[in-house]
């Protein structure tokens, strides 16, 4: 495989990206942050942003997005950090001009290692709690805020912010040396199975829904998506018009004011 030269990433862009999962270590919820603002199109538009190639990265954000619809946390535990996962895999993207598939195949182990920082996290966090316990039996209001909230607080910073803008900084040179030292048989099978995971992601979603009733909607809107010709933001009208119409004739209520599902 021929050499490329790898263009550095900056100090200060590497803070930038470092910043969002900081950001992202921060929690806000499920609904706000696991299924919105923390999933790959947003953290590729901030490498994007970041690194002056938004087009670029919103490609890798978009397959990333594709692989990790069906992935749910279960009792709060995040199987894949899909947001670092989309963080390393643009930067290495952009940086290293590797093709788009082979590095959505190389962020499925970046995203189950985000998953156990999380879990490093819990574990150093119940230090805190114990300490928060010592500090209520004295009555030591101070000593609380400090355990309950600044401690915590401070500890993301080495947890999410370090490791990250460490990895992105320094990362692409040593990746780009991993791939010009992949033979290209195999770095063609890396492209082919990562252009494979996006579908495999969809699929997830589809047998989630798994309703029969349903699918007619789902085949109707891809064959609607692959030929009509339409854009994204009139399909995304006409979507959310036809699954309102959907509930409005399908479910009811009982006596009690409960909402079923007549089908």
């Amino acid at each position: 495989m021929a050499t490329q030269v790898v263009a550095q990433v900056t100090v200060i862009q590497a803070l930038l990206i470092g910043a969002y999962y900081l950001f992202k270590g921060c929690r806000f919820g499920y609904t706000l942050g696991v299924t919105t603002i923390f999933t790959p199109l947003p953290a590729a538009l901030w490498v994007g942003i970041v690194l002056g190639n938004v087009p670029l990265a919103m490609t890798v954000g978009a397959s990333l997005q594709l692989m990790y619809l069906g992935i749910i946390a279960p009792g709060g535990n995040l199987p894949q950090d899909s947001a670092l996962a989309a963080l390393i895999a643009c930067t290495v993207v952009i940086k290293s001009n590797i093709p788009v598939e082979a590095a959505v195949s190389l962020a499925i182990p970046i995203g189950l290692l985000g998953a156990q920082l999380m879990n490093v996290e819990r574990i150093i966090n119940a230090a805190w709690v114990h300490m928060a316990d010592k500090y209520a039996e004295k009555g030591n209001t101070t000593g609380l805020y400090l355990a309950g909230l600044v401690y915590p607080s401070l500890v993301k910073i080495p947890l999410y912010l370090l490791p990250v803008a460490l990895a992105v900084y320094y990362g692409t040179t040593y990746v780009q040396g991993l791939v010009n030292a992949i033979p290209a048989p195999l770095m063609h099978g890396l492209t082919v199975v990562g252009g494979m995971l996006p579908a495999l992601g969809f699929a997830i979603v589809v047998s989630v829904i798994g309703r029969k009733y349903l699918l007619p909607y789902f085949i109707a809107g891809f064959f609607l998506v692959k030929y009509g010709g339409l854009g994204i933001m009139p399909l995304a009208i006409f979507g959310g018009i036809i699954a309102y119409l959907h509930i409005l004739f399908t479910y009811k209520k009982d006596g009690e004011g409960r909402v079923n599902a007549s089908a």
